[in-house]
């Protein structure tokens, strides 16, 4: 059977992660000080120290939480020598974990990945209108389900997207605040339930077309490899190609649904059945848990946690 790393997205973003790898090993600290570096800031005081809210800001929230799954993979690689290639079959990672995901499997080197992240957390956030916009989770009912819910409530020139295709039946839409507003009370008449989602800009809707085309420009100034190990593309569910397959899926992510059931149910059809989370928290672990409760999964950040692996694995 496969083994496959997943990478978290925003949302998984605490202050004070990361703080014990990088005090008890010395790779850990080259990836923040490395970060640090290529941002010409102190990322590592505000993950460390926060405040909370400057962690959120989505400028910050994006390459802290890359620089914590990449130090986990450095402090994997380099001090418990563990070659990724051998054992692992396949990455993912959630929106932004997409970008960690790469830079793991060395299509992208670190400082270019940090760049890019604090470049589409900032575009993203400019990219927000003035009027209200929100995201929404929905359990309970499939995507053609609400897929009608969101065509039955939309109305001309408002947005309302599917942000998150996470499960079967669980559902993010992001957009217009008075849409999603309307698609709630229809989903609760259904017996559907909905969860109003804490986050700064309507992430994968199409107002963030502008960052997309924002990103195509910055991606020139950038090189893209083929990635060692297979990369799952949020965009198409399926892995990325080549370099230029990888520019493409990144810009059109931006706006796009994340496909993860699809990205998840495919791995577990090549015969994946064990996943790691490598970073801080444990979210993906629990959405790919009500995807298929037979599958084996760990959260991978603590140093206890990365020497289990390292010897579960070796």
């Amino acid at each position: 059977m496969k083994k496959a790393f997943i990478f978290p997205g925003q949302g998984s973003q605490k202050v004070g992660m990361g703080k014990e790898i990088y005090d008890n090993h010395i790779a850990a600290r080259e990836v923040f000080e490395e970060v640090n570096d290529s941002l010409s800031k102190n990322l590592s005081d505000i993950i460390f120290n926060g405040p909370q809210e400057t962690l959120t800001l989505t400028e910050n929230a994006q390459p802290s939480i890359m620089c914590v799954s990449m130090a986990v993979m450095r402090v994997l690689e380099e001090e418990f020598k563990f070659n990724t290639r051998d054992y692992i079959s396949y990455f993912a990672g959630h929106s932004l974990g997409e970008y960690t995901a790469l830079a793991a499997s060395n299509s992208i080197i670190i400082s270019d990945a940090s760049k890019i992240l604090l470049f589409r957390g900032k575009s993203m956030q400019k990219s927000s209108p003035s009027w209200a916009t929100c995201m929404a989770a929905f359990m309970g009912a499939d995507l053609k389900k609400i897929e009608g819910i969101i065509s039955e409530t939309s109305r001309s020139k408002e947005i309302c997207d599917i942000a998150n295709y996470n499960t079967e039946t669980q559902i993010v839409i992001s957009g217009d605040d008075a849409a999603i507003n309307r698609a709630i009370v229809l989903a609760n008449e259904q017996k559907i339930r909905t969860v109003k989602l804490d986050v700064s800009a309507p992430f994968h809707s199409n107002y963030m077309m502008d960052t997309a085309k924002a990103l195509q420009e910055e991606f020139a100034k950038l090189t893209f490899k083929a990635p060692e190990i297979k990369v799952i593309s949020n965009f198409k569910a399926l892995p990325f190609t080549d370099a230029k397959d990888i520019e493409e899926g990144l810009i059109k992510q931006t706006y796009s649904t994340v496909r993860w059931y699809e990205s998840i149910k495919y791995m577990q059809d090549l015969n994946t059945n064990s996943f790691y989370e490598i970073g801080f928290g444990s979210t993906l672990c629990g959405i790919i848990k009500r995807i298929d409760r037979s599958l084996q999964l760990n959260s991978v950040c603590s140093s206890k946690e990365i020497e289990t692996l390292a010897k579960e694995i070796l």
